[in-house]
């Protein structure tokens, strides 16, 4: 199955099967049992012909396929090869994940005789592998094959390497229980040495089980971040792939703490160029680095550790901890943060999931299509509404409109329904009016956008008038060369205007009022202003004057000039209406009509 073909219920059960996996795996203690899990799932997982795992023995500088699933042969099953050499073997030097659509003749490989009469004879062509790191060592490689010609998609291979990293936990889990067991049996009880281990061991498989146990419980970074804060006894930052801080979570104990407050905890990670240099480092060692922020010039303050929150090669995130740790407490950080990295997957997976159905919805309103009360409420119910509900709708153009982070914040404004992008930006159904207030507070992404909404609206089948309204009110802060948000229900037929105009994009309306424009413009006057007072005062003098709070005179004397140049007609039916119509247009751009 091509993964590139796949629905969001296709990745949501893939994701799903990876929970139970890793599940399967931090339960399970025996070397071969964890062996057997592996290459099983992984087969089920690609569905592909076979899979196996190999185990570097670095003494002798090979690789040997220690379990397999689907292999036909005893000689495949069987197959030791130098460190290097051929897809296993080069996927075993732990370079990168590494793939060929047919290994025989593909000369980018380095061939040994005996492997290819082993290879043909299983009749395998197509070979895919990844690396199993543990704490940056390679252990071996899990590889699938198929015997007929197939390409592994960039999400295949995706899941392949996020199944081997928990996979590789498990096994090293495994292998150094297995060890510890067996160096007890061999050794006294009293070694102090050995207990700490064995200690060490305990309490990272149990770290691993409160871990799987809440990410199944409830898939949340902040349920991880929780259990990892609560096991440290320390704060615990959750940081986006830019550095930027997205939870942090303090433990109970320090909270309750006497004297302790939480703004005086080293909650917050280093800023700047400091940062960057931590996250570049990470990157290059894919796992955790003490950061010493004195070294740094941070002086005052303690060091810390990031770890990295990844998928494949993709960068997710950071966790960032502000005191230095033991060996022991790196790794549970390092643990913490694989499993951040599948609720984060998991998560996305969700939200696309979301945004995929509103988009439905959405389009379907906006085509105008009779959809049956019935199924359009039960549609919406999912989202709490229904379609008698009093709602909004807003259109927001942003630079990044279809950035993931952007649609997040505006999905969490209060009365959000439903979000997506149409026509290249961001349509909101919203059943609350303090949403329009809680938008202009998010100052960066209003500063940075044109918004216009319009409503209320008796149901959301009303949606395509008044999301053509908000199409007028956005015209109209493109005219104005404004951002910000605007209320396009109180436009009018100037907004009506505008709109046509810039489609058409060949009209000047402020054509009719052009002299005295040229005529402010030369003199540094207000007669355009005082036109438009004139028109808004109903073309009463007085009403004008106080207005504009100058004398009746001055108004009359204004109101000469502007015949002088308009001509004596230009207050009077039909052409008044054009003259005003001109001037509420210049008022827009030149943002004397405030919204």
């Amino acid at each position: 199955m091509c993964m590139m073909n796949m629905s969001t219920s296709d990745r949501e059960a893939l994701l799903s099967a990876l929970l139970d996996t890793a599940a399967e795996l931090s339960s399970l203690r025996d070397v071969e049992s964890v062996l057997a899990s592996i290459v099983r799932r992984t087969r089920q997982l690609v569905r592909s012909d076979m899979a196996y795992i190999s185990l570097n023995d670095h003494t002798e500088g090979t690789t040997y396929i220690r379990q397999s699933d689907g292999v036909a042969t005893s000689a495949y099953r069987t197959i030791r090869m130098p460190i290097g050499t051929g897809i296993l073997g080069l996927v075993a030097a732990g370079e990168a994940p590494y793939q060929t659509t047919d290994y025989l003749p593909d000369t980018s490989v380095s061939h040994i005789p005996e492997i290819d009469r082993i290879v043909a004879g299983e009749g395998v062509r197509t070979i895919m592998g990844v690396p199993l790191l543990v704490g940056g060592r390679v252990i071996g490689a899990l590889m699938v094959a198929e015997r007929s010609h197939r390409v592994f998609s960039p999400d295949e291979v995706s899941t392949v390497d996020s199944l081997g990293k928990h996979a590789a936990v498990a096994l090293d889990n495994a292998e150094k229980n297995a060890q510890a067991l067996r160096d007890a049996e061999l050794l006294s009880l009293t070694n102090a040495q050995n207990k700490q281990e064995l200690l060490s061991l305990t309490e990272i498989a149990r770290f691993d089980e409160e871990l799987m146990h809440a990410v199944l419980q409830r898939p949340s970074a902040e349920g991880v971040l929780e259990v990892t804060a609560g096991t440290l006894n320390l704060p615990v930052t959750l940081l986006n792939e830019r550095g930027e801080q997205l939870a942090v979570v303090v433990p109970e104990g320090m909270r309750q703490k006497a004297g302790t407050r939480l703004d005086e905890l080293s909650t917050d990670p280093p800023g700047g160029e400091i940062l960057q240099r931590g996250m570049r480092a990470v990157d290059r060692a894919g796992r955790s680095v003490p950061l010493d922020l004195e070294q740094h010039g941070d002086t005052g303050r303690r060091s810390g550790v990031i770890a990295p929150v990844k998928s494949g090669d993709a960068a997710l995130g950071y966790l960032w901890v502000g005191t230095p740790l033991t060996h022991i407490q790196q790794t549970l950080l390092e643990r913490a943060a694989s499993h951040c990295a599948l609720v984060l997957l998991f998560l996305r997976a969700e939200e696309d999931a979301q945004y995929r159905a509103q988009l439905d919805v959405l389009d379907e309103l906006l085509r105008g299509e009779q959809i049956p009360r019935s199924r359009l409420d039960r549609r919406l119910r999912h989202w709490g509404l229904t379609s008698s509900d009093q709602v909004w709708v807003a259109t927001i153009a942003h630079p990044s409109a279809h950035q993931r982070e952007v649609q997040r914040n505006v999905r969490q404004l209060p009365g959000t329904r439903l979000l997506a992008a149409v026509d290249g930006n961001l349509c909101v159904v919203f059943s609350s009016p303090e949403w329009v207030e809680s938008f202009q507070d998010l100052k960066t992404l209003a500063g940075e956008s044109r918004a216009a909404y319009a409503g209320p609206m008796d149901s959301v089948t009303e949606l395509p008038a008044f999301w053509r309204m908000t199409q007028t009110g956005m015209a109209v802060l493109r005219y104005s060369r404004q951002h910000g948000m605007i209320d396009a229900t109180r436009l009018g037929l100037v907004g009506t205007v505008v709109h046509l105009a810039a489609e058409s994009g060949e009209v000047n309306l402020t054509a009719e009022i052009t002299p005295l424009v040229d005529y402010d413009t030369r003199r540094d006057t207000s007669l355009t202003a005082t036109a438009l007072a004139y028109f808004d005062a109903d073309q009463r003098i007085d009403r004008t004057a106080e207005t504009m709070f100058m004398h009746r005179n001055t108004v009359r004397q204004r109101l000469d000039t502007i015949t002088r140049l308009l001509g004596p007609d230009w207050d009077a039916a039909p052409r008044s209406l054009d003259v005003h119509l001109s001037l509420r247009a210049w008022a827009l751009s030149a943002a004397v009509n405030g919204n």
